[in-house]
């Protein structure tokens, strides 16, 4: 029996990286797993969306609308206020082309975006919070803290009074549905 559930994992295993590879590594010289580690200073955008791809700082900073804004949220180290600057979470997806059914009345509304951290912490973005149909928040992967350039993007989601949803060094952005 423990042989049986054994090959089941592996070949769920193996399934998704197979599905990690062909969705996020849009070129040969990209390794398979982790998917973000080809994708140097940027964030890997995967998921539904038809043109997955690397959002590097680069790319990022090519997006034509950039928001500042400034946000106190909490944290373990206390209070904290920074002014953050960066693209709109909405055009980072935009521009990857997500897939949508187009029989389904709203079927955005069934869809959200994981952002991953480099030390695998994840929050998740419901795509009706930014879509500005409906909650139209400002959500920024924010390229600059305080008017210095980040390393790494980070997820700044504003109106948030406790910081949880405030991912660091994201390395992903993930489309998705979360209840599958």
């Amino acid at each position: 029996m423990r042989t049986i559930r054994f090959l089941a994992l592996s070949a769920a295993a193996v399934a998704t990286a197979a599905a990690l590879s062909s969705a996020a590594a849009p070129t040969a010289a990209a390794p398979a797993t982790p998917a973000h580690q080809w994708c140097k200073g940027g964030a890997v955008i995967s998921g539904n969306v038809s043109r997955p791809g690397c959002a590097s700082a680069a790319s990022l900073a090519k997006l034509a609308q950039k928001k500042t804004v400034t946000v106190t949220f909490s944290s373990s180290a206390g209070n904290q206020t920074h002014t953050f600057s960066g693209p709109l979470l909405l055009d980072v997806i935009t521009a990857a082309k997500p897939r949508f059914p187009s029989t389904v009345k709203n079927v955005q509304l069934r869809y959200a975006v994981l952002a991953t951290g480099s030390d695998d912490y994840q929050a998740t973005v419901a795509w009706g919070e930014f879509d500005p149909k409906f909650a139209g928040k400002q959500i920024l992967v924010a390229t600059k803290q305080d008017g210095v350039a980040l390393a790494m993007p980070r997820l700044v989601v504003p109106g948030d009074t406790a910081g949880g949803r405030y991912v660091s060094d994201v390395v992903s952005l993930r489309l998705g549905r979360p209840f599958l």
